[in-house]
């Protein structure tokens, strides 16, 4: 209630002095801080009608549809603050920030390099440039700005956590599993951590310590769907088939909805010749996905195990139809097709 009056009062505040910023500014932060992001952007709009170049409104607009993703609109009021003031940090940052979520790698590196050039050494910065050499997969330069960043912030968990994604990449399981134990020592309580690391360890085929983290992380977390899932790869890497069947069971109990228990349950089926059991997995995932390719070719190479040519065409026909330009699936569908109509035939 005493919002709604405050609300109130500002607004009338506004209609008297509309001259007057800070009362825009005051009232914005109320709507900002109730995430009523509609009407923060209606007074901002009203404040950037009467003071057009006001740089914090035209940042705070940005910001505001770069959170409602409406890159579009975000980049159009950040450069209008960037005419205002091409020096400001946070202006360039963010013009770098909204450039690599919408994909321009070019533009994204030009606005964190200017960034740069304002406050040298930014670890947040080098460590966002990190990311974008990472999802441009040019794994050795993500490597030397996540290290800049730490060479910055060394107590930074999310340093250490993504310069260790970039080393499992590039296969460097020892120094993935280095950064991983630095990221999970900080705040043992950080599930994520504690996985990564159980995982980096399996990578190493360290299966013991491995299973000493999966255990913490399922200590931290006894319903963390993923940390099951890694637990029972890891089980079927080091052989032991039947405790990762039990495990992927037990994820799958946790959260039926989500598809990587069953496909992976059923693979290690279909190597265990119960093919009807794998398929009736596989029909489980194709509704909880709609990446369905591969899961119709592995429920078409199941059938062709069971010697059941019709439906495993059917299902390769299916994965045609899902990803038409594919042009292995259609020449294995072709070589089945044939088969089975030469052996017809005789």
């Amino acid at each position: 209630m005493h919002k709604e009056i405050l609300i109130k009062e500002l607004k009338n505040k506004i209609a008297q002095l509309p001259d007057c910023d800070e009362n825009y500014r005051a009232l914005a932060n109320i709507y900002v801080a109730e995430e009523d992001y509609f009407n923060a952007l209606c007074v901002y709009e009203d404040l950037l009608k009467k003071f057009p170049d006001d740089l914090q409104a035209l940042i705070n607009t940005g910001s505001i549809y770069f959170f409602k993703k409406d890159y579009e609109k975000a980049v159009e009021n950040y450069l209008k603050a960037s005419k205002i003031e091409p020096t400001s940090f946070a202006v360039n940052y963010n013009l770098g920030n909204v450039y690599a979520e919408i994909g321009s790698f070019q533009n994204a590196l030009k606005y964190y390099n200017i960034a740069l050039e304002i406050k040298p050494n930014t670890a947040d910065v080098y460590n966002a440039i990190g990311f974008l050499y990472q999802d441009n997969e040019e794994y050795q330069e993500a490597r030397r700005f996540y290290q800049k960043a730490i060479d910055v912030d060394s107590t930074c968990s999310e340093y250490h956590i993504n310069l260790a994604n970039v080393y499992q990449k590039m296969g460097e399981f020892e120094s993935a599993c280095e950064h991983y134990k630095i990221a999970y020592e900080f705040d043992t309580s950080d599930k994520k951590a504690c996985l990564c690391l159980a995982n980096s360890y399996a990578s190493l085929e360290k299966f013991k310590d491995a299973e000493k983290y999966f255990d913490l992380t399922t200590k931290i977390d006894p319903n963390y769907y993923s940390a099951w899932v890694c637990r029972a790869i890891a089980k079927a890497d080091e052989g032991d088939l039947d405790e990762a069947m039990t495990l992927f069971k037990h994820a799958i109990e946790l959260d039926v909805s989500k598809p990587n228990a069953y496909l992976l349950l059923a693979n290690i089926l279909i190597g265990q010749k119960r093919y009807q059991e794998a398929i009736s997995l596989y029909e489980k995932a194709t509704k909880l996905t709609d990446k369905r390719t591969k899961i119709y070719v592995l429920m078409a190479n199941a059938y062709i195990m069971l010697e059941n040519i019709p439906e495993a065409a059917k299902y390769y026909r299916l994965a045609i139809k899902e990803d038409p330009a594919n042009l292995e699936i259609k020449l294995i569908y072709t070589d089945v097709a044939n088969n089975f109509i030469l052996k017809k035939v005789s």
